[in-house]
């Protein structure tokens, strides 16, 4: 029974840290599962290969087509022609197969190069595609990454909040200990009580913070909630990381050069629906294998034919439906264009928005930094001051209070500093 014991605590042992790490979410871990489970990459990549396609079936159309049919009569009654030879008209029954079997090739040769230009619409908007999806998943990574650190942030509050509210309870305690022996006022409890009311509410905001922000990383990752904590740290920022930092000469972002693509896709599209008014010319050729003696389909009687020539077809006047579809084309390309030169200016104003963010941000976590510290000395000296005789207990909860304050506006640094980061990085496209 002992043995038992002792074995059944080595495996508790063993799987304890298997069971901290699964419960325990990283930011690597988070962005595997972002990458992986993101609905907005699957859509991504199913239409990247949606349009991978649409290039195939544009490069189809220089290729020689081959059909292959045929075709068995199970009961006929042919039609019949009527022919005088001289004497009373005389009925003839039109010589029609009863089976055949038909193997035919077209190629076309000529449309104006409407063809080269939907094969070159549909290349570029294939690379769209792929800059598109390429583009989905870093956005998705950035994505992660802020509500991972914003996450973070929300523990870092819900902690001094908590230290607020403990510091308050222990001065409001002292605080009537103090009225009690005459060493205090009634004012001191009650200036006690509101401060420990209000840090109370904030207590209650921050606990629900961290739910609501933890909720939103675990669904923008796709899984379920089941108690994981987060571990990691907050990103300490740096403002030489960026201060020399320049506007990129040509625009690096995928999703706007996926927007550049589609342009110049637009405008392919245009001229092939453009072309439509050009004749088409057609190369083709048939072989018959037929039986028009007997009925059964393994008889001998089979004979064979063939046609070769050329097909011209001109779309003189189709009731103004490609006139429409070429309007419809430019109306595309004008989108396009104006897309793109919107893509461009917000693309300087986010670079330019971004980088001063947060260079700000990374002095006010300087200067927080800063803060902590006089605050802690604060705190320390009032102490002191305070069981010499000095000071009074307000005094030390002042101290304690601008300390807390100082605590809560350098998490507040932080995580404004990896939000411009992470939307500096998305304006420029790539990681810093």
């Amino acid at each position: 029974m002992k043995k038992n014991k002792v074995a059944a605590a080595l495996v508790v042992l063993l799987c304890a840290p298997m069971a901290v790490h699964a419960e325990t979410l990283s930011l690597e871990d988070s962005l595997n599962l972002a990458t992986g489970g993101s609905p907005q990459v699957k859509r991504a990549e199913a239409a990247k290969d949606e349009a991978s396609w649409k290039k195939v079936e544009a490069y189809s159309q220089f290729l020689p087509r081959i059909t292959l049919g045929g075709t068995h009569l199970l009961d006929e009654k042919f039609m019949i022609q009527r022919v005088s030879l001289g004497g009373p008209p005389t009925s003839i029954e039109m010589i029609q197969p009863y089976t055949i079997w038909s193997a035919r090739a077209e190629w076309l040769v000529f449309d104006g190069l409407a063809n080269f230009d939907r094969y070159s619409s549909m290349t570029y908007g294939a690379s769209a595609a792929e800059k598109e999806a390429d583009w989905a998943k870093f956005q998705v990574t950035q994505e992660t990454k802020m509500k991972f650190f914003k996450a973070l942030a929300a523990i870092e509050l819900e902690k001094v909040a908590n230290q607020n509210v403990k510091t308050l309870e222990d001065h409001l305690d002292r605080a009537k200990a103090f009225r009690k022996s005459g060493a205090g006022t009634n004012f001191d409890v009650l200036r006690v009580e509101v401060q420990l009311n209000e840090a109370q509410s904030e207590k209650l905001n921050s606990e629900d913070n961290t739910i609501l922000s933890r909720q939103n990383l675990l669904v923008g990752l796709g899984v379920d909630d089941a108690g994981q904590s987060l571990a990691g740290v907050l990103p300490v920022p740096e403002a030489q990381k960026v201060a020399s930092l320049q506007k990129p000469s040509k625009i690096e972002r995928l999703d706007y050069q996926a927007i550049a693509d589609r342009e110049i896709s637009a405008h392919k599209a245009w001229l092939a629906a453009y072309k439509h008014w050009v004749p088409k010319f057609t190369v083709f050729g048939q072989a018959d294998y037929y039986n028009n003696i007997s009925k059964g389909l393994q008889d001998q009687d089979f004979n064979n034919a063939y046609t070769v020539g050329v097909n011209m077809t001109w779309n003189v006047f189709d009731g103004f439906a490609s006139s429409a579809q070429a309007a419809q084309a430019d109306a595309r390309q004008v989108q396009a264009r104006e897309l793109t030169r919107q893509a461009k200016l917000k693309d300087s104003y986010d670079f330019d928005f971004w980088k001063r963010r947060y260079l700000y941000s990374a002095a006010l976590y300087k200067a927080k930094t800063v803060d902590v510290q006089k605050a802690q000395e604060s705190v320390r000296l009032a102490t002191q001051s305070f069981k010499a005789g000095t000071r009074t207990s307000s005094e030390v909860l002042d101290a304690e209070l601008d300390l807390f304050r100082a605590r809560a506006g350098l998490v507040n640094a932080q995580v404004s500093a990896a939000e411009a980061m992470v939307n500096l990085e998305l304006s420029l496209g790539k990681e810093l």
